[in-house]
């Protein structure tokens, strides 16, 4: 019964077999040295591989939820299956850390090309590989698998889907000290960026500086750029009102990008984020000055000038001049010609007051300039407006 029956049959033991064997060949070096050939045999594999290699291939993904690795992983080996390994050509494995596997003949590299051209056209996110040398047996393919590992994690650099070869890689360059001013000049041009485009020009221009000498480990970025955002929301956040609605830099969510492009998006994005802040808190300040302007010229309407106001707002007259009218749609002359000719109304409808003792009240010394002004604004005189209101 159990013969008719199986559970696997030859073919898929013998498959399950040979995976956890180089499974456990490339992370443990001579695990299987006093049988090795025998072994080697038995799962139809040769041990006198011709320059054997390997290469480890991940999915390029920005979820780090592991089912969704997993299910990539299945998609890539199910296509590798039908198309490449009936071949014969490759021998496809899955390591201790559910990465995907391909021992190829180094003579046949070409191979790895190939594939990759095939799967970034098929599938529905990039991938990444990273090749490591040729070993001379076997037996030492697990120098050649480390290798792979250190090219797959060099692609923090590489565009997405490329495949990254270990003796191409660049040494990494020590990171110097933290520049500080460089920070102080993405602080500068924050603060007066006309644009997010223009941010995300800045953003690259000091990645730009930290890399100049050559590329830096990951690791680094990231302490880089965490303590970036970190120093800029501290010096920006810090006197502001009402920034309820910005989001803070996320450490972990900085430490679990994949990729250089990943980082400088998100440091756009916050940078962006926090230009928002600057441009809401910067118009409730302007609405502020503008509201005491308003009640300066209404307590001081006799007196109060353009430059005498702008002293108590602490102002240039010309800067207040044109934040007035950007606020209000008028300008600062139109707003103290209403408020002087509203008390004059008040003080025509109310008072036994003759018309040059209101017109020099709310600030006009010649009468006649006055009665012009109230005309053209009211429609009639201020004789006529008080004859009216009575």
């Amino acid at each position: 019964m159990l013969n008719k029956e199986r559970l696997f049959d030859e073919d898929e033991m013998l498959e399950l077999m040979r995976e956890r064997f180089l499974s456990s060949l490339v992370s443990r070096e001579n695990y299987y040295k006093q049988r090795f050939k025998e072994i080697c045999f038995y799962l139809k594999l040769n041990p006198y591989f011709n320059f054997p290699a390997l290469a480890l291939l991940e999915p390029a993904r920005s979820s780090g939820e592991e089912w969704e690795k997993r299910k990539a992983l299945k998609e890539i080996r199910d296509y590798l299956q039908r198309y490449e390994h009936g071949a014969g050509s490759i021998v496809i494995f899955t390591d201790s850390e559910e990465r995907l596997g391909l021992l190829f003949s180094w003579v046949s590299r070409e191979l790895i090309e190939s594939i990759n051209s095939k799967l970034n056209g098929v599938m529905p996110h990039p991938v990444h590989i990273g090749v490591g040398r040729p070993c001379s047996n076997l037996a030492d393919v697990h120098l050649s698998y480390r290798q792979a590992l250190a090219a797959l994690q060099d692609k923090f650099y590489k565009s997405d889907g490329e495949v990254v070869y270990y003796n191409e890689l660049i040494r990494y360059q020590p990171v110097g000290k933290y520049p500080v001013e460089k920070e102080k000049e993405l602080l500068e041009f924050l603060k007066h960026a006309p644009s997010s485009g223009e941010i995300e020009c800045a953003v690259e221009r000091f990645y730009t500086h930290i890399l100049q000498y050559g590329p830096v480990d990951s690791k680094s970025i990231y302490e880089l750029t965490i303590r970036l955002l970190l120093g800029l929301e501290k010096r920006i956040l810090t006197d502001l009102e009402n920034v309820n609605v910005y989001k803070p830099c996320e450490s972990t969510a900085v430490v679990q990008m994949k990729s250089m492009r990943q980082i400088k998006a998100y440091v756009t994005e916050q940078l962006s984020a926090l230009r928002e802040v600057l441009l809401q808190n910067e118009g409730e300040s302007h609405r502020n000055i503008i509201k005491k302007t308003i009640q300066y010229m209404e307590q001081e309407c006799q007196n109060a000038t353009l430059y005498s106001v702008a002293q108590k707002v602490y102002m240039t007259p010309t800067y207040l001049s044109s934040l007035f009218k950007m606020n209000t749609g008028k300008t600062f002359i139109d707003q103290l010609t209403e408020i002087r000719i509203t008390k004059a109304k008040e003080m025509l409808k109310c008072t036994h007051l003759k018309n040059y003792e209101v017109a020099e009240k709310v600030g006009y010394k010649d009468s006649r300039y006055f009665s012009q002004i109230f005309k053209k604004k009211v429609g009639l005189s201020p004789s006529e407006y008080r004859d009216s209101a009575q």
